[in-house]
């Protein structure tokens, strides 16, 4: 008996790193499907509910390339690929950057979705009902945020939901309403528009 245990431990130790081998492919597999699916797009429109405290949030968003606007009660974001505009309701103030494709992951949820396979390591997790899922933990330490979970239909391929892990504990969960393609837009979607909200203080971070 001695000898069969110490058979069934090698395997174990030979075939754990093929295990993990084959999560992490399986997992890269359904991320590039997604990358793929939104790159194609002219543009994606999304509606969602972000749980994270005592009320739902919802909100939408609209991604097209690099490009994206996002809209909550709280605040609303517009960036064109360089610039971003973060308008907060409660101080009636924008604020102007110009933010690094790791800052972008914190001030937009979605952007996990199409980030480069280099920002994280991933690995397949087992399904949830209609759903697989997929854990990504960023290679930066810096962000504060510790990993994501992404659920994705089995049979869209679209996103149902990410849940976001920070490093002090707390989780913050979107549930995606709804997801798909969307008609191309004008460039002029993602430039904060000055115009239409003459009483925001514009606060220049640049």
């Amino acid at each position: 008996m001695t000898r069969f245990y110490r058979i069934i431990l090698i395997l174990a130790v030979l075939t754990a790193p093929f295990a993990a081998c084959h999560a992490a492919d399986g997992a890269e597999a359904m991320l590039g499907a997604l990358r793929a699916k939104i790159a194609k797009a002219p543009a994606v429109d999304a509606v969602f509910t972000i749980k994270a405290g005592s009320e739902p949030v919802q909100g939408s968003v609209s991604m097209a390339g690099s490009a994206f606007t996002m809209t909550t009660p709280q605040l609303s974001v517009w960036f064109d690929g360089k610039t971003q505009w973060t308008m907060m309701t409660a101080s009636q103030e924008v604020n102007i950057s110009e933010p690094e494709k790791s800052e972008l992951m914190v001030t937009n949820p979605f952007a996990i979705l199409t980030a480069h396979r280099d920002f994280y390591t991933a690995r397949q997790l087992s399904d949830v009902a209609a759903s697989r899922r997929v854990e990504l933990r960023p290679r930066d330490k810096g962000l504060g945020i510790e990993r994501y979970v992404i659920l994705i239909d089995k049979k869209t391929g679209w996103p149902d939901a990410l849940v976001i892990h920070f490093d002090d504990g707390r989780k913050v969960d979107v549930v995606i309403d709804r997801i798909g393609v969307a008609k191309a837009k004008p460039a002029k979607t993602f430039v904060y528009d000055a115009a239409k909200y003459p009483a925001m203080e514009i606060v220049d971070l640049r």
